[in-house]
């Protein structure tokens, strides 16, 4: 396989330059070409992919971030998600948490979840229910303006999350590697939206799908328990009034077991009897 010169991809206000066999640059440009940065200006990020995509070197002006070793097998997914930690690290004023975001009605929903609760095939099902796509595995919020920001990263849509999600939403395949087909939905949000509704979910085994409220506080709890900017040691404090500053506006609710896409309807209810806040 031919080595591309460096590729530049301008993600609004981000830039990432990539550079390595043009097959998997091509295949990276379809899974992370939509993703707008907005209101940030991270540093340039330079990715070297090896000629055999087994390994990849993150670099910031002179400075090394990281080397990576890649899989054979869902290569894509891991730099994926090596890029979209990268930028997360980067954040300045926008809080981030692990989870995806869909628009319902024109307000935010952000769904958090470890791996393999549901959030994917949850949000797909949200989608495909009505909600307008926001972003999958990264989800970000803008605390001084009280929204959630679209990031449009493709649903990575792995087996068992499209047996969970049952039909996907109408939208199209932009790359398919390893066993996860990267989907696009159609119903995409491209502004910031309000942010209404915080859905943590628990994946407990042997349980039905069932929903309680969770106080703010406990809320704000959940949130520091999961991969957010409270992970990051320099953004403690202002996550904690950024989180703070944003709960008052949300609902927030827990979602028990083992298949939270079944759920969705009863989901997307509650969010849209909730009265608009404010």
């Amino acid at each position: 396989m031919g080595v591309t010169t460096p590729v530049r991809f301008a993600l609004g206000e981000w830039m990432v330059c990539v550079a390595g066999p043009e097959a998997a640059v091509t295949a990276f440009e379809a899974v992370i070409g939509r993703l707008r940065v907005q209101g940030e200006t991270p540093p340039r990020l330079e990715i070297a992919l090896s000629s055999d995509t087994r390994s990849a070197t993150g670099t910031v002006g002179v400075r090394s971030l990281w080397t990576v070793r890649l899989p054979a097998e869902g290569w894509l997914g891991t730099l994926l998600g090596q890029t979209i930690a990268t930028l997360a690290t980067f954040l300045t004023r926008l809080l981030f948490v692990h989870g995806g975001a869909v628009s319902v009605d024109g307000r935010g929903c952000v769904v958090v979840g470890e791996s393999g609760a549901g959030k994917t095939s949850l949000i797909a099902s949200l989608v495909r229910l009505g909600a307008s796509y926001l972003s999958d595995d990264l989800a970000l919020l803008d605390p001084a303006h009280g929204t959630v920001v679209p990031v449009t990263v493709p649903l990575a849509v792995k087996p068992w999350t499209a047996r969970a999600a049952g039909t996907l939403p109408p939208g199209r395949e932009v790359a398919c590697e390893g066993g996860t087909r990267y989907w696009l939905p159609d119903a995409t949000a491209s502004a910031p939206v309000p942010a209404h509704a915080l859905v943590f979910l628990r994946g407990r085994r042997g349980l039905l799908p069932r929903a309680r409220v969770l106080t703010r506080a406990g809320a704000l709890m959940a949130l520091a328990r999961h991969p957010s900017s409270f992970s990051h040691r320099h953004r403690v404090e202002d996550a904690f009034v950024g989180f703070a500053r944003l709960l008052p506006a949300t609902q927030c609710l827990a979602v028990d077991g083992r298949n939270p896409a079944g759920f969705a309807r009863s989901v997307l209810s509650r969010l849209r009897l909730a009265p608009p806040e404010g």
